[in-house]
C-alpha cells in the first residue's frame, strides 16, 4: 500500500471517529436523538423561516412556556403512530416531526398537554376546546432552543438520496485522484 493512500485512509478515519464523537456529544448534550433538524414548511415565518436550521433541547414538560409569538416555546412533536429508527449518526422519523409554537398548556391527571400552531398558519393544529386532542408531554421530542435561517437548506437536499449519492462520488473522487496523480506522477520519475 503506498504511503499517501495510507494517509488518507488514517485521514479518513480519524474524520470518521470525531464525527461520530461530536454526534454522539451533541446526541448527549440536546438529550434527543433529533439534536438538530431543518424546517421544511412555512408554516413558522416569519419567525423560522422555511430552510432554517433548528437546535432541539430535551425539555422537562412543566417548563415549556405557551403563549402567543414569540412568548410561547416552539416545540417539535410527532403525530401518533410515528415510527422512529435510530441510527445512532441521525434519526428517521416517520411520519416527520411537526415544528410548532405551544399556544396554550394544561395539566390533566398529571399529564401535560399542549395546544400548538404554526405562526403562520390561522387555525391550531388541534381543537382548542378539546385538550384530551392536544399534544401530550410524551409526543414531545424537545423545544426549538436556536435557529439559523436558510442554514438548513443543505440537510433538505440531501434527504435526496441520489443527490447524496453524487455528492458523496465526487467527494470520494476528489480524496482519491491526488493521490493516484502522485503515485503517478513517482512512477514516471522513477522511469526517467
Amino acid at each position: 500500500m503506498g504511503l499517501n493512500l495510507r494517509a488518507t485512509l488514517i485521514t479518513a478515519l480519524i474524520f470518521f471517529a470525531v464525527f461520530l464523537g461530536a454526534v454522539y456529544t451533541i446526541r448527549a448534550v440536546s438529550g434527543t436523538n433529533l439534536p438538530v433538524a431543518a424546517v421544511q414548511s412555512g408554516s413558522m415565518e416569519p419567525n423560522i423561516p422555511t430552510g432554517s436550521l433548528i437546535f432541539v433541547q430535551a425539555v422537562d414538560p412543566s417548563e415549556i412556556v405557551a403563549g402567543p409569538p414569540p412568548v410561547g416555546d416552539t416545540v417539535i412533536y410527532v403525530q401518533p403512530g410515528t415510527r422512529i429508527s435510530d441510527y445512532f449518526i441521525f434519526a428517521s422519523y416517520d411520519p416527520l416531526p411537526i415544528s410548532h409554537r405551544v399556544i396554550e398548556k394544561v395539566e390533566v391527571n398529571g399529564t401535560y398537554y399542549f395546544l400548538t400552531k404554526g405562526d403562520a398558519n390561522i387555525y391550531p393544529d388541534q381543537n382548542p376546546s378539546n385538550p384530551l386532542s392536544w399534544v401530550p408531554e410524551d409526543r414531545i421530542v424537545g423545544k426549538v432552543v436556536y435557529s439559523i435561517p436558510y442554514l438548513g437548506y443543505p440537510f433538505l437536499w440531501f434527504k435526496n438520496i441520489w443527490l447524496a449519492s453524487l455528492v458523496i462520488l465526487i467527494i470520494i473522487v476528489i480524496i482519491i485522484l491526488p493521490s493516484g496523480e502522485k503515485e503517478n506522477a513517482k512512477k514516471m520519475e522513477g522511469s526517467v
